[in-house]
């Protein structure tokens, strides 16, 4: 080895001390992974259940479209046996089911957006021929599940022009729109929808979004143009408590009032002022844009200032509030930051107050009411004239009590019956008509609708729409408004037969509907009603019961003589399947059903579910709630049959004259039909 040569040097390895683990400082680690993965699994759990239930979901829904495919094609097997008045009752159901379809097709806000809105493709936008111009200022924020359809037509209308939207829906309506074409929102959406509110209440997530849309519109310049789509009913999702109370605060005071019996009214006025967007303020903060406000009304074809708690209609929120909390005594039951609120009387003074009309309106807000009854009435008539009847549109705006409906539905439809022979005169309809709580009638309508026999086609048809109201039990069963109202109707149109024989020579039949898709939490429509629709079922129930006592006594004799086992055996089965058919029939009764709100069981019970109305066309969910639509057909059958047509045995009518002769199909014309009863109800098998 060289001088220069270095011996290699060779590392002293050291000894590594053993890592110290501090007990409590991995006891807490271990809590911290422990929480973070529950958390995680926690939210794989949400996600599937969720996926479940969108898949159970779907299923539900192809299951209910088969269903109803086969109980069509049942349906349309039983409809082509029947003959006689069967026929003639069938053909009456499927003339009144068109007329109802098509008034509730024609308000889908799918179909009736293009109508009403039009685009010209380059910068004109008319809505109910108002013109507005449109440059990439486009702004779009609703509320409500009529939003959903309302809000993918309106941007197939503009395109492109649409620069954002926010489209706040009840739970399970995104899911909903995917699943029915009508709904389906272009696939480049500038859309962005958020379920919200929870079993009717808003919850946080309503609070979010609405806060998210509000501060949105805060941006807005003097060119923007911001388009509001609202509709009944969104009281869980049009919700923001102002900054210095939460929503809990201002549910337990709403609670409170309801509790109290407060009028809606009332209540709004307090929601109003607790509320950092309703009563005006959505437009307050949108200011200077100008605001467009798209309304699906239930009750009305003109703007109300209250719908939906008015985001974009002037409420100065000053002493009303205080003052229903003092009506009431709750000011001393509310937290301190709500009375510090209540008690701020001042009238709010921004900058879009000073822009008020005469009317206390908004310059700068624009209101119109794209779907309502009203709509459907147009269209109904319409299709009623198609049939051969004559239409006459009463009001589309009933609101009352469900029993009270059917009492003023029973007094116009004698009114006009007694006007056409001649009974009564127009002053005496008008004195009977002009304080009716359901229908009033002006001395001009009067003059309008007084029938004339050389006016009557077919027959009448009286139109009507409205929200009757529905007093539910402590338990009520399956049914809906409709439902109950046709089962009210049938019963009070008996009555007033009784009373009054020369309605006895008239067929009247009533048929409700719901423009939703759904009566009540049942898949039905609405239903059919007519004379001896009720009545029937009370001689069924005395000949189920009297066959019942009787095999009861037989087998009761038998068994206290100590016959052979066999022979009481034979009898008291005998006797329990008498007892299932009584039961059945007092199931069905309708007293029972109306007292128990379970209407539903009664009609799918009679006459193989052929008096409930279901959609023929389209989808059984149409987005769109604008209340209900009833139809009232009246028909008096004249013939040369010597009387047949209204006497109380069958007998075949051949008379070639006869209205309804006349409007039965070619293949139906090569036989005898009944004229006479009707309103016979089909046995049960």
């Amino acid at each position: 080895m060289t001088a220069r040569q270095k011996a290699p040097k060779y590392r002293k390895t050291k000894k590594r001390r053993p890592s110290y683990i501090d007990p409590v400082l991995e006891e807490e680690r271990a809590k911290r992974v422990a929480k973070i993965q529950a958390k995680r699994q926690t939210k794989i759990d949400e996600v599937k259940r969720s996926l479940e239930r969108r898949r159970n979901n779907k299923i539900a829904i192809q299951n209910a479209r088969t269903d109803k495919r086969e109980r069509e094609e049942q349906k349309a097997i039983r409809d082509a046996h029947k003959t006689g008045s069967e026929k003639i009752m069938l053909q009456i159901r499927d003339d009144l089911s068109q007329i109802a379809e098509t008034g509730i097709r024609c308000v889908y806000t799918s179909m009736i957006i293009p109508e009403k809105i039009k685009y010209d493709g380059r910068s004109i936008l008319s809505i109910k021929g108002v013109r507005y111009r449109l440059k990439n200022n486009l702004h779009m924020v609703g509320w409500g599940k009529e939003a959903v359809t309302m809000s993918a037509a309106f941007e197939r209308v503009v395109g492109k022009h649409l620069k954002k939207g926010w489209m706040v829906v009840p739970r399970k309506s995104i899911f909903m729109m995917w699943s029915y074409p009508e709904a389906f929102p272009p696939l480049d959406s500038r859309i962005s929808y958020v379920e919200a509110g929870t079993d009717g209440q808003p919850d946080e997530k309503s609070v979010i979004e609405t806060r998210r849309i509000l501060n949105y519109c805060k941006k807005l310049k003097k060119k923007d143009l911001l388009i509001v789509m609202l509709s009944q009913g969104i009281d869980d999702l049009l919700c923001l408590p102002r900054e210095t109370i939460t929503l809990r605060d201002k549910l337990r005071v709403l609670n409170r009032l309801k509790a109290a019996d407060a009028t809606p009214e009332e209540i709004n006025t307090v929601r109003n002022k607790l509320s950092a967007i309703r009563g005006g303020d959505l437009a307050r903060m949108a200011y200077p844009a100008r605001v467009i406000t798209l309304i699906t009304s239930d009750v009305s074809a003109e703007p109300m200032s209250q719908l939906s708690g008015g985001p974009c209609v002037y409420d100065p929120k000053g002493e009303k509030a205080l003052a229903v909390l003092e009506k009431y005594k709750l000011l001393d039951r509310i937290s301190l930051s709500v009375r510090d609120l209540i008690e701020e009387t001042v009238p709010w003074a921004m900058a879009a107050d000073k822009q008020l009309d005469a009317d206390k309106h908004y310059k700068f807000v624009h209101r119109y009411v794209i779907a309502c009854n009203a709509d459907a009435m147009e269209c109904m008539a319409t299709e009623a004239f198609k049939k051969g009847l004559f239409p006459v549109k009463l009001n589309s705006t009933c609101l009352g009590d469900i029993q009270e409906f059917a009492r003023e539905y029973v007094k116009i439809t004698s009114l006009m019956i007694l006007a056409v022979e001649g009974k009564i005169n127009k002053l005496e309809m008008f004195l009977e008509m002009r304080d009716s709580p359901i229908c009033p009638l002006t001395d001009e309508k009067v003059q309008e609708i007084f029938p004339a026999k050389d006016k009557w086609g077919l027959g009448m048809c009286l139109l009507l729409g409205g929200r009757p109201t529905v007093n539910l039990c402590s338990k009520p069963g399956q049914g809906g408004p409709n439902q109950e109202l046709a089962l009210y109707f049938s019963l009070y149109w008996y009555l007033r037969t009784q009373q009054y024989p020369i309605l006895r020579e008239y067929t009247v039949w009533f048929l409700g509907g719901s423009s939703y898709g759904k009566d009540g939490n049942t898949e039905a429509v609405g239903a059919f009603g007519y004379n001896s629709l009720g009545t029937n079922v009370y001689p069924e129930f005395e000949k189920a019961q009297s066959m019942y006592q009787s095999a009861h006594t037989k087998w009761w004799k038998l068994k206290e003589e100590r016959r052979f086992e066999s022979k009481i055996a034979e009898a008291q089965k005998e006797m329990l399947e008498l007892k299932g058919v009584r039961n059945k029939y007092a199931a069905i009764l309708p007293g029972r059903v109306l007292a128990e709100n379970n209407t539903n069981l009664f009609f799918l019970n009679i006459n193989g579910e052929d008096e409930l109305l279901e959609l023929k066309t389209g989808n059984y969910y149409t987005f769109t709630n604008v209340g209900d639509l009833h139809i009232i057909r009246i028909a008096r059958f004249q013939c040369i049959c010597d009387g047949v047509c209204h006497g109380h045995q069958e007998k075949v009518c051949a008379d070639m004259e006869c209205p309804v002769y006349q409007s039965l199909s070619a293949e139906a014309h090569s036989k005898f039909q009944y004229c006479c009863r009707l309103d016979q109800r089909k046995q049960d098998s």
